[in-house]
């Protein structure tokens, strides 16, 4: 990740499946509580800020439909810090399970299509295997 500022926080904002948050927001506050500074993702969920001073401070990312995360930026006396990817959680959202053969209880599954015939009458269908 490149920055035309000296210093400056810089962070990748990502979902669990690795994919780029574009809206996120980075908020910066000092250890006193008090907002540093407001700082929007790119397209690519990229960011990056102008040079704070050295210290401790507290970056919390948010973004519509994810849980907030909050992590500890230290800042160095080069004014910025990296604070590497961070990975947003859905919000309310049901994860799914990780990746491999999924087994499906036929007796309390179904897949099943619905077809418009004409726009007069439904043609519906049902896969009794799998």
């Amino acid at each position: 990740m490149t920055t035309t500022e000296a210093g400056g926080l810089r962070a990748r904002i990502r979902t669990k499946d690795g994919w780029a948050v574009p809206h996120a927001v980075l908020t910066v506050t000092d250890m006193a509580g008090q907002q540093v500074l407001r700082q929007e993702a790119t397209q690519d969920g990229l960011v990056a800020t102008g040079a704070l001073a050295p210290g401790t401070y507290t970056a919390i990312v948010t973004a519509v439909g994810y849980g907030p995360l909050a992590a500890t930026a230290i800042v160095t006396a080069s004014g910025g810090s990296d604070l590497g990817s961070l990975v947003l959680s859905r919000a309310g959202g049901v994860e799914l399970p990780p990746p491999g053969p999924w087994t499906i209880d036929p007796a309390h599954s179904s897949v099943s299509a619905v077809a418009q015939h004409l726009g007069l009458t439904s043609v519906h269908g049902r896969f009794k295997e799998f």
